[in-house]
């Protein structure tokens, strides 16, 4: 894929409020699976997978599975420009009131109490 097109989906990928708030969540916590990005967000099951997986397809985002879990992370191979790009992304919106909140959240949330299926 040429730069412009990946640039291109990367910025598309990053015009949401959501999915911006899934990447830094996912920025604090390394691996989340979807039921844990539900309970911090608030959205639905159906829109939360929709969003990784438009994440997913720009290459911002990657899954392993793990038992019963999907797991979804920061694509670790991010070309260092679009990780740069990202942390700057993350400096800005870290005051934001919600995102505080949310950080609170994420690293206090325990999956196996939010996760029966």
């Amino acid at each position: 894929m040429d730069i412009l097109k990946n640039m291109t989906k990367v910025l598309k990928a990053l015009a949401d409020e959501n999915r911006i708030k899934i990447l830094y969540l996912l920025n604090e916590k390394k691996d989340l699976c979807v039921c844990e990005i539900r309970e911090i967000i608030g959205l639905s099951q159906p829109t939360i997978s929709s969003h990784l997986k438009l994440l997913e397809n720009s290459g911002l985002v990657t899954y392993r599975k793990d038992g019963k879990w999907v797991n979804y992370s920061i694509n670790p191979v991010l070309d260092k420009r679009i990780s740069q790009m990202l942390n700057n992304v993350f400096s800005i919106i870290e005051f934001d009131e919600i995102v505080k909140k949310d950080r609170i959240t994420v690293n206090e949330i325990n999956r196996k109490n939010l996760c029966k299926s």
